[in-house]
């Protein structure tokens, strides 16, 4: 693999903090003279996640829309992973969305080892520190994502205490015995030291699967548990108006159910209009300070919801009821 670039997978549950990290990576490389191609998949709409990312910053992006990148999409990733391996990019960065399974995507890179000239490859899983085991039926399609990675990296730690931060780092390392936590500044420098050698490592890719287990064919996968997980998650769209009230937004965004365990919503500010803004939501918890937004002109304001039990005709009557029907795009 002479001409092979660095990847680098990012994996964790929904709103955990992936695109954030994936910011962090492309703001701290640029210093170092170090370019990425970026793939970034979210379940419906990954163009406004795209959107928020700094293009000065990159060599290339592609968005992916779908909710399990390893099954319905495997085909189009792959594509766009080959047309990375022939661009500018000194490495690729791709993003999985929250609900998807990384096992059949592992074994896809190495079947196909000769073709996706990619090597080193590194998977960082990252951990909510305030969200870890409070997952219910999902803890174990979490924990997936965590097991295959070699590296793991605990966002929103300053926002618990440190008896349950201890608490946190002592499950989740005994949840992957296999894995390490890195801090962004090591990611950083693990990513920077093989950019600049390009040399080919001998030991065998932290990218992998814990030692023992097999990674069995596609069919294996659709069988297990945690991979139906990943499927049981449904996402929709709902049409708002051109122009909304911040507080009416947060009051909509407040009053989604709890089995909408991911939101977004791309609107304009009535007193705001030269920029849109990103509404974001994560579980029962409304992101403060509404992301500016001042890419895709032309894509209509609207409310995009994921969860395992989506009921979208309740929720467009909460939509209907904050901004009232003849309102609505």
């Amino acid at each position: 693999m002479k001409n092979a670039k660095p990847f680098l997978l990012i994996t964790g549950f929904l709103g955990a903090g992936k695109t954030t990290l994936l910011k962090r990576l492309l703001h701290e490389l640029n210093p170092r003279n170090i370019k990425a191609d970026v793939i970034l998949n979210d379940f419906t709409n990954a163009d406004i996640d795209v959107a928020t990312l700094n293009p000065s910053l990159l060599s290339s992006l592609e968005p992916l829309a779908a909710g399990c990148a390893c099954c319905e999409s495997l085909e189009e990733l792959v594509q766009l992973c080959k047309k990375a391996s022939k661009g500018k990019g000194d490495l690729l960065l791709v993003e999985l969305n929250g609900t998807a399974d990384p096992l059949v995507l592992l074994e896809t890179f190495t079947l196909m080892e000769n073709r996706l000239a990619f090597f080193p490859r590194y998977q960082v899983c990252v951990i909510d520190a305030r969200y870890w085991g409070k997952r219910d039926e999902f803890e174990i399609l979490e924990r997936r994502q965590l097991e295959t990675a070699g590296f793991y990296y605990i966002s929103h730690k300053n926002e618990v205490s440190e008896v349950h931060l201890k608490r946190i780092k002592k499950s989740v390392k005994m949840a992957s015995r296999n894995s390490r936590e890195a801090s962004i500044e090591e990611l950083l420098d693990i990513l920077s030291k093989e950019i600049r050698s390009r040399r080919i490592l001998i030991d065998e890719p932290i990218f992998s699967s814990n030692p023992g287990s097999s990674v069995g064919s596609k069919q294996q996968f659709l069988k297990d548990v945690a991979h139906k997980l990943s499927h049981r998650f449904t996402g929709c769209h709902f049409p708002l108006p051109d122009q909304v009230d911040n507080k009416a937004m947060e009051r909509l965004m407040n009053s989604l159910p709890t089995w909408v365990l991911r939101a977004k919503a791309l609107v304009s500010i009535v007193d705001e209009p030269e920029s849109r803004r990103l509404f974001e939501k994560v579980g029962a918890e409304l992101i403060q300070n509404p992301i500016p937004i001042y890419e895709l002109p032309d894509t209509p304001s609207s409310l995009m919801c994921i969860g395992p039990k989506l009921a979208p005709d309740k929720i467009r009557k909460l939509v209907e009821l904050e901004f009232g029907v003849s309102n609505l795009s």
